[in-house]
């Protein structure tokens, strides 16, 4: 899904929005179904995933086991670049919802976005993969582990970036890892404007 401006040499990107997503007790669905049934499904639902995320001019970062990572503000920049992402975060969990309505499978997810500087490179020499870095990145991942099942956590710039365009509720304090106490958000779905 990489387009051919990322195939460069290391970039900074001032303005980025990372999307990190996971889905809860995946380790027990791993061990519990058949293999190839539950490969399938994720391929389904990373499918489906990759086409929200090019509606909204994001970039499929990576997949590892079944965390979704993707980008908004890189290779082009892009000053919706938190609207964009919140937007294909609201899809997926929506995607995932309207499935679970007629699949015995239930699947539900945990998303967390930030926004920041990322820096993003080819990494590697066998397997080369390309990949982002940075305090964005790593509050995202961070954000995804605090949030409950089937909801989307953001951190206070990605609030204000968003502004008025979604509906956010402040939370309580959380202490992330690297990141000590953070006033965070819940997006809840699209604002009145």
């Amino acid at each position: 899904m990489l387009r051919q401006p990322l195939l460069g040499s290391p970039q900074r990107f001032e303005q980025a929005t990372v999307l990190m997503l996971d889905f809860v007790d995946f380790s027990e669905m791993a061990v519990a179904r058949d293999p190839a049934a539950l490969v399938a499904e994720l391929n389904d639902i990373f499918s489906g995933f990759d086409r929200i995320a090019e509606m909204f001019d994001c970039e499929r970062i990576e997949t590892n086991g079944d965390s979704y990572m993707a980008v908004c503000g890189l290779p082009e920049r892009s000053p919706d670049h938190a609207a964009n992402i919140a937007h294909a975060a609201l899809r997926m969990r929506g995607y995932i919802d309207r499935r679970n309505r007629t699949n015995s499978n239930q699947w539900r997810c945990r998303i967390g976005l930030a926004s920041g500087a990322v820096v993003g490179s080819i990494v590697g020499v066998k397997k080369y993969v390309y990949d982002v870095f940075g305090p964005a990145v790593n509050l995202a991942a961070r954000l995804e582990k605090a949030a409950a099942p089937m909801q989307v956590l953001t951190d206070a710039t990605t609030g204000t970036l968003l502004g008025p365009a979604f509906a956010c509720r402040p939370r309580e304090t959380c202490s992330l890892k690297g990141f000590g106490e953070l006033r965070v958000h819940e997006l809840l779905g699209l604002g009145a404007a």
